[in-house]
């Protein structure tokens, strides 16, 4: 069901793409066909003076009326028979015709279209398929008449038109209208040239990799030099160079046309595209040279047979792309443009048929229809473009909606993970927490209700072992203490304000000689807590166990990234001691300073002891636990 759909498709498609264009090229004949629109009084009887054997032989014709020689140029005489319009002038209009013509009355010349040469070489480039229109005083008028005689030179056949009369106000309307049918269109679209071909190189230019862009501002520029016939002036050049550049340039513009629409519709076709390349350019290199060698004959020969059969035979290899792609494809741009394309492929034979003289018409064809390829595919390709630009922001509007997305995704990813880590930090500080309670307050609380069962402990002994108890705590709960956790000097003052109390209680004086900067300290809250419980322990064992001691100097220094804490005092600790026998704590103070990476030593004599302290300070410390 669905293949005999597209077969169906297919061939609707294919008719179309073969009758439309017929159908609007029959369209734009009738459109142009000038002698439908034309309501003057016309001279359509002219006598044609043919020289020959130096004798004159006269001939009356209807005009219009072809002639030719055979010889790769043209040259007729005739004259006639202009009837005067009312009024001070009588206005004349020449239907588009291509041909040179001098237009004289008694021998004196009145008017001229371009000077009419006689042979080949000395032909002027000139306005050819224009109308004509002039004003002749009525003062040149016999009576109701003018007899005037015409010669016309051609490069090809000849062809004198009918000549309409009339006065200006009615004869220029028409000339206006056919100026513009004809060759107005055309000469504005040649003005845009400059300007199209400028901004699809641009487009080439900032896009690269579309290469159809290049190729078809190449072939504007082809298209405007092979239509120099239909609108270039009195240029100082001759016919012949006029004739060589516009047809030499017809094989270029094929190639450029077939490499466009190999880049348009993606065809890999890299051997028939080097053969194309390879064949225009001798071609076009060919023309060159026979011109310079016989511009008469063999180049004219050359020009109506490969030149033009090369053209002929690129146009249907370029109608059957088109045809292919418009039955191939689904899209309404290549149906667009196969139509357009085969109105030109069309056009072009009729304008062969008539340039033949097999065919009657007044105007070419290819002149429309190249024109309405070319607007085409102007529109084809800026809405291409338009349609790249869309795209190209819906993507980034996509692409930036995802980002967006993922971006709220990965917030909301982070403050999961925030709140996840900030769980996982309340849980570790609070088992961090409740070991400390539990090593250390927990641990001396057994040991305080242990003293309480023992009768024979002093009051005192009890007092101190709960001053220690309560000091721990605020020791745990002062490491904890956002407050203090770049003040380090702020953090020994605290735990100083409380180990001073039970100094003056034990009549112990404390000399306090801390000097360092609190932002090279960076140590954790279990390294702080450590520490202050070394200061601590050492501090009970001065009160505890030095006989006589009155004075205690506590000094903290910074010494090549380490801080060094010496405590001395002036007690008398003469005897033997050991660390768990005498209870003086030493080995759990050794401990806490090796888990800080530290260096701990003590000495002991009769004039006193001396605690010394080292703790690294390098980066990363803040880290350990």
């Amino acid at each position: 069901m669905h293949s005999g759909k597209a077969l169906t498709n297919a061939v609707f498609r294919f008719v179309l793409v073969l009758v439309l264009p017929a159908i609007m090229l029959l369209i734009m004949v009738k459109g142009l066909e000038v002698t439908n629109h034309i309501n003057l009084p016309v001279v359509d009887v002219a006598t044609q003076v043919i020289q020959q054997d130096g004798k004159h032989t006269y001939s009356e014709v209807s005009l219009p009326h072809n002639y030719t020689l055979g010889s790769g140029f043209s040259y007729g005489q005739f004259s006639l028979v202009l009837p005067k319009a009312g009024g001070d002038t009588t206005a004349i209009l020449l239907p588009p015709f291509r041909d040179t013509l001098v237009m004289r009355t008694g021998g004196e010349l009145i008017w001229q279209t371009a000077p009419v040469a006689y042979s080949r070489e000395h032909m002027m480039p000139r306005f050819r398929y224009q109308p004509v229109y002039h004003e002749l005083p009525n003062r040149l008028f016999n009576g109701e008449n003018l007899s005037v005689s015409i010669d016309i030179g051609s490069s090809g056949g000849l062809r004198l038109p009918q000549i309409y009369v009339g006065t200006p106000e009615e004869v220029k309307p028409v000339y206006h209208r056919q100026y513009w049918s004809q060759i107005g269109v055309h000469k504005v679209m040649l003005w845009l040239t400059p300007v199209i071909t400028l901004f699809y190189l641009m487009l080439w230019w900032f896009r690269r990799q579309n290469s159809e862009y290049l190729y078809f501002a190449l072939g504007t520029v082809c298209w405007a030099m092979t239509n120099m016939t239909f609108t270039i002036s009195n240029l100082p050049i001759s016919q012949h160079i006029y004739w060589m550049l516009s047809v030499s340039f017809q094989p270029l513009l094929t190639l450029f046309m077939v490499l466009f629409l190999h880049r348009w519709y993606g065809i890999q076709a890299r051997k028939l595209e080097y053969g194309f390349w390879c064949v225009s350019l001798l071609l076009v290199v060919a023309s060159f040279v026979l011109y310079e060698w016989d511009p008469q004959y063999i180049w004219w020969r050359f020009n109506e047979s490969f030149l033009r059969g090369f053209v002929a035979l690129s146009a249907v290899y370029i109608g059957y792309i088109l045809l292919w792609q418009a039955c191939l494809r689904h899209s309404l741009s290549a149906l667009i443009l196969a139509i357009s394309g085969l109105v030109g492929v069309y056009a072009g034979v009729l304008d062969s048929l008539d340039g033949m003289q097999l065919l009657d018409m007044y105007f070419p064809l290819s002149i429309h229809a190249n024109l309405l390829i070319f607007l085409t595919l102007c529109g084809l390709l800026m809405y291409r473009y338009v349609s790249a630009l869309n795209k190209s922001e819906e993507l980034q509007k996509t692409l930036e909606d995802k980002v967006v997305e993922a971006v709220k995704r990965f917030e909301q990813e982070q403050s999961i993970a925030h709140e996840s880590e900030k769980q996982r930090a309340l849980l570790t500080e609070r088992q961090n927490l409740l070991s400390d309670m539990h090593d250390g307050l927990g641990s001396q609380l057994v040991e305080l209700i242990t003293l309480l069962r023992v009768k024979s402990v002093g009051r005192e002994d009890l007092q101190l072992k709960a001053q220690q108890c309560l000091n721990d705590l605020r020791l745990i709960l002062d490491t904890r203490n956002p407050l203090f956790e770049t003040q380090f000097t702020v953090l020994l003052g605290q735990w100083r304000s409380r180990i001073d109390p039970v100094m003056e209680a034990s009549e112990i004086r404390l000399v306090w000689d801390v000097d360092i900067p609190d932002e090279e300290v960076q140590l954790s809250a279990q390294q702080k807590l450590d520490l202050l419980r070394v200061l601590q322990e050492v501090m009970t064992n001065i009160i505890k166990h030095a006989k006589g001691v009155t004075r205690v100097i506590l000094c903290c220094r910074l010494d090549q990234g380490s801080l060094n804490i010496q405590i001395d005092d002036d007690g008398n600790t003469v005897e033997k001691y050991d660390a768990v026998d005498h209870g003086y704590g030493l080995a759990s103070i050794r401990s806490r300073v090796e888990r800080l990476d530290g260096q701990f030593n003590f000495k002991c004599g009769k004039m006193g002891a001396s605690t010394i302290i080292v703790i690294p300070l390098r980066q990363g410390t803040e880290d350990r636990t």
